[in-house]
């Protein structure tokens, strides 16, 4: 299972923002209020949106770990 926490910032000379989103294999799973419209999006379709728009997104961490199997 792959964990990634990013930051989406949009600016200009008078207005400001910063959010974040959490995806979990590479589809948002949480999401910041002003964002909250990309829960469930893949992380492509957020590229592609935030590229459009000239915004700036970036990976703030990123976790990696096995899933294992309990019987």
């Amino acid at each position: 299972m792959k964990e990634t926490l990013a930051a989406i910032e949009w600016s200009t000379q008078t207005n400001y923002f910063h959010a974040g989103i959490v995806l979990r294999n590479d589809k948002v799973i949480e999401a910041a209020s002003v964002l909250k419209f990309m829960k469930g999006w893949t992380r492509s379709k957020v590229r592609a949106y935030v590229n459009a728009r000239g915004w700036k997104v970036s990976v703030v961490s990123e976790t990696v770990s096995r899933e294992t199997c309990h019987k």
